[in-house]
């Protein structure tokens, strides 16, 4: 590895998940693009991580908070051809916080096992013999020649925090982690995480050494004073802080900049303006418009310190879906929704046959409900228009005979544990739920997005497909499966 791309640096991210997951907008986006919690949930599904969940009692769903401090030292900076090593080249301390009590035996067991799988059973005894509980936290250590001399300077102590309403694990530094068991996780002394909003639930914060600035590519040219003055300025950073704040109707996103003094972020601040006015022209001209959003973010200078901030509105999220991802599928919007109905591939096909099986146990056969008109709702726990469209669609077929009309609510992709919690907070105890972990369900019905509804006749054919939510839902699907049994 190349030593002239290392130099010293300090890096801070924090994620507050709990009062992130509780905000209005983060709701918003959630129900717009779905993909974005998709990618958890499809983690979550994958074996290993469902066999560390059950060991740990949480799910994803129960993280509150996570830190992660990674700290290049100086010595980065003398490198010779080797990769750093961890505890004399980077420190690392890494930290979660998540609801319930943590099972700290059976997960450190399951650790061992894979150690022992991995490398042997004389390195999982140099482990195990490390480990030692105090109160209500148990430490386990791996050390440095377990590791390996080429890779780590340091042990690394892992510290498994049990609390009956909150857990924590604490990996890093055995310094580091004494520190946080001892005072808790305290965010590092950088001047973007003071400068920046309060109210933020991601914090990114990077603090470099100014040697970077004397390599050769950002060396200013003389021949070109924009630059010249561009180079300058730039050599003034010291720090580059980001941070968004999900609240109840926008989200907060904020860039800070901090500089070694007022000149230097003066100068910044000068380059930031002209970008954002060169942008707006650009964006203007023939055959383009500017995003409303462009014209709302803001820049300033106070002392040391570059902020660049937008407040995103809701409204911004359908702009920018229209005009950057015209053909995307996630809109929810009515239109979609009718286009999808009206030219859904499926519709007058048979229904392919279906098996799985229930939440609460037993086989689940499509074929089973022969006879009857069966109605297939695709849904996630995650999903927020799946969430609000659930009750409508129970409404809407209870109206019916069940020994008529059957409605069946297929989970995409989720576990039994995080299905059962929703289903107790909603209380939609008798809620007839089919588990589809493989998504293979799903993929026989051209699910795209979700909620989906498929409504098949008694005699196996498709009649009617909705994406989606909106206002009324009940009232059609009530009015077509009303239409398929007067037939």
């Amino acid at each position: 590895m190349n030593a002239e791309l290392f130099f010293s640096f300090l890096m801070f991210f924090q994620v507050q998940m709990d009062s992130i997951r509780n905000s209005g907008f983060y709701q918003v986006l959630d129900e717009k693009f779905p993909q974005i919690t998709q990618g958890l949930n499809e983690l979550e599904s994958e074996d290993e991580i469902q066999k560390l969940m059950n060991l740990t009692g949480a799910e994803f769903n129960d993280l509150k908070s996570f830190n992660l401090t990674i700290e290049g030292l100086d010595g980065m900076t003398k490198l010779k051809g080797r990769s750093p090593k961890f505890g004399s080249d980077i420190d690392l301390l890494a930290s979660s916080k998540f609801e319930g009590q943590l099972k700290a035996e059976e997960l450190i067991d399951y650790m061992l096992d894979q150690l022992e799988q991995e490398m042997g059973e004389e390195e999982r005894k140099q482990v195990e013999k490390t480990k030692k509980v105090e109160g209500n936290v148990t430490f386990m250590t791996v050390p440095v020649e377990v590791m390996g001399d080429e890779s780590s300077a340091s042990d690394l102590l892992m510290a498994l925090k049990s609390g009956k309403k909150i857990s924590e694990i604490i990996v890093g530094i055995p310094e580091k982690v004494k520190d946080v068991v001892k005072k808790g996780v305290s965010e590092p002394n950088l001047a973007c995480l003071e400068a920046m909003s309060k109210t933020r639930q991601v914090s990114l914060a990077v603090k470099i050494d100014p040697a970077i600035w004397e390599r050769p590519e950002f060396s200013a040219n003389q021949q070109n004073p924009l630059f010249a003055g561009l180079a300058n300025s730039v050599k003034g950073i010291r720090e580059f802080g980001f941070s968004l704040s999900f609240l109840d109707d926008s989200m907060g996103v904020e860039l800070c900049v901090h500089c070694v003094d007022t000149q230097s972020a003066l100068g910044l601040w000068t380059v930031a303006q002209g970008g954002l006015g060169m942008a707006q022209l650009a964006m203007s001209q023939e055959g383009s418009r500017a995003p409303s959003i462009l014209g709302r973010i803001k820049t300033q200078a106070v002392e040391k310190n570059v902020f660049v901030r937008v407040e995103v509105l809701p409204k911004d999220l359908d702009e920018l879906e229209s005009q950057f991802m015209p053909n995307s599928g996630n809109s929810r919007g009515r239109k979609t929704e009718s286009l999808k109905k009206e030219t859904d591939p499926l519709i007058g096909q048979k229904a392919p046959d279906a098996q799985s099986v229930f939440l609460n146990g037993g086989e689940f056969r499509l074929s089973d409900q022969k006879g009857k008109v069966v109605v297939l709702d695709f849904w996630a726990t995650w999903c927020g228009p799946c969430v609000r469209a659930l009750p409508e669609l129970v409404k809407a077929t209870s109206t019916f005979d069940k020994e008529k009309v059957s409605f069946i609510a297929v989970n995409q992709g989720e576990g039994k544990k995080i299905i059962s919690k929703f289903l107790k907070s909603k209380k939609f105890n008798s809620l007839k739920v089919v588990l589809d972990r493989n998504q293979k369900i799903g993929g026989d019905y051209g699910v795209e997005g979700i909620p989906r509804t498929v409504v098949i006749d008694q005699h196996g054919i498709i009649r009617y497909v909705h994406v989606g939510f909106s206002p009324g839902i009940a009232e059609r699907l009530q009015g077509e499966i009303s239409k398929i049994l007067a037939e």
